[in-house]
């Protein structure tokens, strides 16, 4: 009878319309970086943080499980989640990468907006918008971040392809922010965070 003593600690829901009083901080927002292997989320982990706090390389998969940092980015606490790469199902047979993929969609679930990285050196691909799509359902706000822009050639067309894909396949998605990243150089994390939090 007595089992149920202990009450789960229930989180309520962040809604903003609802004025904090100035001793009262925002809570931490909870931001995860989901995307196939080797699309550069360590190396965009490492450029947001300003350190080198994951390991990187040029094999996919060095990330195992999603690792929790937290930080401050405009006055405003951030707790991030860099996840392990996501491949599609059939290619999961190492029973590490099925943790992963678990681990990645638990991240989707627990965060409150969700940056899709995509390696814009690479067409956008099927996995890509099924990723995009997963964040959409799950009511999560969505951003796509195309990392590695610096070795795309023709940007004006890149972009243009993306932005047609995402409205002929994903038109629930309509209107979400695509940002572009060269996380090796540094550049476009600033950009990226500002559409986090807007």
């Amino acid at each position: 009878a007595h089992a149920n003593t202990v009450e789960e600690e229930v989180e309520e829901p962040f809604d903003p319309d609802i004025e904090l009083p100035e001793d009262r901080p925002l809570k931490p927002l909870k931001l995860a970086i989901i995307g196939q292997p080797n699309a550069g989320k360590s190396t965009l982990v490492n450029a947001l943080l300003g350190e080198e706090r994951m390991l990187t390389g040029p094999e996919a998969g060095i990330t195992r499980d999603a690792i929790a940092n937290d930080w401050e980015w405009g006055g405003r606490e951030i707790k991030l989640w860099d996840t392990a790469g996501i491949r599609r199902k059939g290619k999961v047979k190492e029973k590490l990468e099925k943790l992963s993929v678990t681990d990645a969609l638990r991240a989707v679930k627990f965060a409150e907006v969700v940056v899709v990285l995509v390696d814009a050196s690479f067409s956008i691909e099927k996995q890509d918008l099924t990723l995009c799509d997963l964040v959409a359902r799950e009511g999560r706000a969505l951003v796509l971040a195309l990392s590695k822009w610096d070795l795309v050639e023709d940007k004006n067309a890149a972009m243009r392809k993306v932005e047609e894909i995402m409205e002929d396949i994903l038109p629930n998605v309509r209107g979400l922010p695509i940002v572009t990243l060269s996380a090796k150089q540094g550049r476009g994390s600033d950009k990226l965070l500002k559409a986090v939090l807007e």
